[in-house]
């Protein structure tokens, strides 16, 4: 029994096929780099802006002597670690 196939190619379709395929030009498509060139821009200048309000807050803000006593009684340093921190350094 011979199959009925609903589609078929023209004579001789394949033989030329490749030829036909080579015969079409090659585009070379070319890649836009200007939004992602932005977008790295945007997020360095986001990063040098944040460190440079963070610097000015934290920079000129110099500890006080309580807030140093503070800081070492909530930390548990012990008066022998601090005698020792200062004379040994």
């Amino acid at each position: 029994m011979k199959k009925n196939y609903p589609y078929s190619a023209p004579q001789g379709y394949f033989d030329s096929l490749q030829q036909r395929l080579s015969d079409i030009p090659v585009r070379r498509t070319r890649v836009n780099l200007a939004p992602y060139f932005a977008l790295a821009v945007s997020f360095a200048l986001a990063v040098l802006a944040g460190n440079y309000i963070l610097m000015k807050t934290t920079a000129n803000a110099p500890a006080s002597e309580e807030e140093i006593v503070e800081y070492l009684i909530d930390s548990g340093t012990t008066l022998a670690q601090l005698e020792d921190a200062v004379y040994n350094y």
